[in-house]
């Protein structure tokens, strides 16, 4: 019988910040990790919290969907709350972008094309960037069904590659709530770093509406 143990504050992990954008899926699972990421500080877990989480799901199976996160190092627990990054979007996504690449160099930008932040590009390169991003997120939501179809094959992210298969460039859509945005990242991407996971949360604060 799986009990939760008293005094636990929950946050997301990297692995676990990339597993509720990378895509849309209405899963318990997910439902869970998105309600940990709306909370600006890290909430109490608790066998009510964690019922009003899993929806509908009854609460042998918000259970077992708890186990799995804390198995797949999706969530952390810690003794005391913890608070997603502090101050504006606009001065915090410049930091935080900067540390997603081995090169120092990405963008954010949302569903229009509009640069939400970036770091490591002249302003001109940015703004062309994340017009660009816009446009393959546009390819990514009207090819929907199709790209379904390609099952376990199908991939999170998109590349601009050379004659090797070598990405250089790499666009990422992310999910956060019902706003689409396109990470776009120059050289190996390093979303496995708590930078990541802090993005992601501030991002949830801020645009992760229900």
């Amino acid at each position: 019988m799986l009990e939760i143990i008293p005094g636990s504050y929950l946050t997301v992990t990297p692995y676990g910040a990339w597993r509720a954008v990378a895509r849309a899926d209405e899963s318990v699972d997910r439902r869970i990790l998105l309600a940990v990421l709306r909370e600006s500080m890290s909430p109490l877990l608790s066998p009510e919290t964690l019922g009003n989480w899993a929806g509908e799901a009854d609460p042998a199976e918000a259970l077992d969907a708890l186990l799995r996160l804390q198995e797949g190092a999706c969530l952390e627990a810690w003794t005391s709350p913890r608070t997603a990054p502090l101050g504006t979007l606009e001065s915090t996504l410049p930091k935080l972008l900067g540390t997603l690449s081995d090169s120092g160099q990405a963008v954010l930008a949302d569903s229009m094309g509009f640069c939400l932040g970036m770091a490591g590009y002249p302003g001109e390169t940015g703004e062309a960037l994340a017009a660009l991003g816009a446009d393959i997120l546009s390819v990514a939501e009207r090819q929907f069904v199709a790209l379904a179809k390609l099952g376990d094959h199908l991939l999170d992210g998109w590349g601009n590659v050379d004659a090797a298969g070598i990405s250089g460039l790499s666009f990422w859509p992310m999910h956060i709530g019902r706003t689409r945005l396109a990470l776009t990242v120059s050289g190996r991407p390093r979303f496995n770093q708590q930078a990541f996971a802090d993005l992601v949360w501030a991002l949830y604060v801020r645009y992760g509406e229900i």
